[in-house]
């Protein structure tokens, strides 16, 4: 095949199929296209993620809010990280989200490359078959290309489920206006960073009187009827359903993220590229919170507004049997104070909860509260399904 120019294709495959929101991590295969985008296209409409999941549960968050598709880009040996939130969120046995992947194809049969995709790159569409990912290996011309991309899209909004555009090695000239262009992604490693330390109200080691469902029952308290919040799987949704059915309160104004480990924030970050009046409020665990720590770095530092980041640390992975987590409380706090949320608090008791939900203005904010393990032995599971909590959720934003 020729390859192509990366602005054409952009300008006349992607572009005309209402691709306009792009997240991914960055394979050599795809390099004069994702050049491209670096230069030209800013966040948070295109955002370069930590990790392929994260652009994943990015994608899925958008079409939560806008019921629009935006494009994640990887290579295959990537796609192993992005197959949970693929998995346990997208896939339309789950919540059937719609999204276009573009995979890059390291280690195509017949192609010399590199020891590390023998196994990887010859198994690609058995991978895709296997999880029930349609996919087009992308055509020998841009014409070719922009109806391939329609007919994955027309398709992933048919049937509810994410769909994949293999691109072999060579499809794309290189880039070459980098040097003259302007960096349009937001992240700059040469910009100067002002370091916001957290404002801490801490009053006790042992005493906690926060328990996880008191922080959910006072965040809720907070909410304004134009919020929406995403609580993060395990015991957080669940007590987050408990308190709505226990008020008789609708569910439309929460997305609960019972799959996808460790992606709530990005979910979250994604509904808030749809304009709204009002916030969004992500409920995370502490477990969540660091699984995933390279991506929420990194959407931190995007500093969306109106982001509200609540993460209870109660040093457990309580869903599972109480396990403790391999980090202390110190070091736990010492990276959160690390990442550059315009707004950081800890608090460990409901005067200084309350007090931060207070103080949130347009800024993008993290909580961390302390809190002690208690939890209920009967929380209730949602008798929804997944797809009824969707549409549930969807239909806030009409």
């Amino acid at each position: 095949m020729v390859p192509f120019d990366p602005e054409e294709f952009h300008d006349e495959a992607l572009k005309p199929n209402g691709i306009d929101t792009i997240f991914g991590v960055p394979d050599s295969s795809l390099s004069g296209l994702l050049s491209y985008l670096a230069a030209n296209k800013s966040a948070p409409q295109h955002i370069v993620m930590a990790n392929e999941g994260g652009a994943v549960a990015l994608a899925a968050g958008y079409h939560l809010a806008t019921r629009k598709v935006a494009m994640c880009y990887m290579q295959n040996s990537g796609l192993a990280n992005a197959l949970n939130p693929l998995q346990s969120l997208a896939a339309k046995e789950v919540f059937g989200i719609p999204m276009l992947l573009m995979i890059g194809w390291r280690g195509k049969p017949g192609i010399k490359d590199e020891p590390q995709h023998a196994l990887i790159g010859p198994r690609l569409l058995d991978n895709l078959r296997a999880n029930d990912i349609p996919f087009e290996e992308i055509p020998d011309s841009i014409p070719q290309s922009r109806e391939a991309i329609g007919r994955l899209i027309s398709r992933s909004l048919a049937k509810n489920t994410p769909v994949a555009l293999i691109v072999p090695p060579g499809a794309f000239t290189p880039y070459t206006n980098m040097k003259e262009a302007v960096m349009a992604t937001h992240v700059d490693a040469n910009r100067a960073v002002t370091h916001v330390e957290a404002e801490s109200w801490l009053t006790s080691n042992f005493d906690l009187q926060l328990s996880r469902e008191l922080v959910v029952r006072r965040v809720l308290a907070h909410m304004a009827e134009a919020d929406v919040s995403v609580s993060s799987l395990g015991g957080t949704s669940r007590e987050l359903y408990m308190v709505r059915k226990e008020k008789g309160e609708p569910l439309s104004s929460n997305f609960f993220c019972l799959g996808a480990m460790g992606h709530s924030f990005a979910v979250a970050n994604g509904i808030r590229l749809r304009p709204s009046s009002g916030k969004v409020f992500c409920i995370d665990g502490d477990g969540s919170f660091i699984m995933h720590l390279g991506n929420n770095a990194v959407l931190a530092d995007i500093s969306q507004p109106d982001l509200v980041h609540v993460v209870v640390f109660n040093g457990v992975h309580s869903s599972t049997g109480s396990q403790p987590l391999t980090i202390s409380r110190d070091a736990f706090l010492a990276a959160a104070n690390g990442l550059s949320y315009q707004r950081k608090f800890f608090v460990d008791n409901i005067e200084g909860l309350d007090r931060a939900l207070s103080l949130l203005d347009s800024r993008n904010t993290l909580i961390v509260a302390l809190a002690n393990d208690s939890a209920s032995a009967s929380l209730p599971r949602p008798s929804e399904t997944a797809s009824e909590l969707k549409k549930l959720f969807m239909g806030h934003f009409t």
